[in-house]
């Protein structure tokens, strides 16, 4: 009724009630019915789709990643290019995550030494543990999520 178009027809229709007239009407208020349909079915869509997103981008930003604090290898005082290798406890400043490292098996700590301090690929891996690489992905993925719930214990 907002529109004048609108309130003159329903106008008409109320004084002047022919067939016309309610036909006019009639098919207005379809065309507006369908255009308010429309736009809810957008809007629904934006919303749900938002909600999607959100809650991608915040998976994504809350799985726990591991970061060395440290860097990998350091240059001699002499500065030649030979690396002294560190391991990954030697590595870590973070007093919990340390702590939570020193309770993984030698093997899961072996595994992410070698994935995040030697970046070695998982086939290497893989061969020089004389393993699957499937069973190097698994215990990769044990390993971080033994870390992640003894973080979260500590953080709780």
């Amino acid at each position: 009724m907002a529109d004048a178009k609108n309130l003159y027809l329903v106008q008409n229709a109320i004084l002047y009630p022919t067939d016309c007239n309610m036909k006019m009407v009639d098919e207005t208020f379809q065309s507006h019915y369908i255009r308010v349909r429309k736009i809810k079915y957008v809007s629904s869509l934006i919303y749900y789709f938002s909600l999607d997103f959100d809650k991608k981008r915040r998976r994504l930003q809350n799985r726990y990643l591991l970061i060395v604090d440290n860097g990998i290898s350091e240059f001699d005082s002499a500065g030649e290019d030979e690396r002294i290798e560190e391991g990954l406890l030697d590595t870590v400043e973070n007093e919990e995550l340390f702590k939570a490292l020193r309770k993984l098996t030698d093997k899961q700590l072996q595994i992410l030494e070698m994935i995040y301090v030697k970046d070695s690929p998982i086939k290497v891996i893989a061969e020089s543990l004389q393993t699957t690489p499937q069973n190097i992905s698994n215990l990769h993925r044990k390993a971080l999520n033994k870390l992640h719930h003894m973080l979260r214990k500590e953080v709780n």
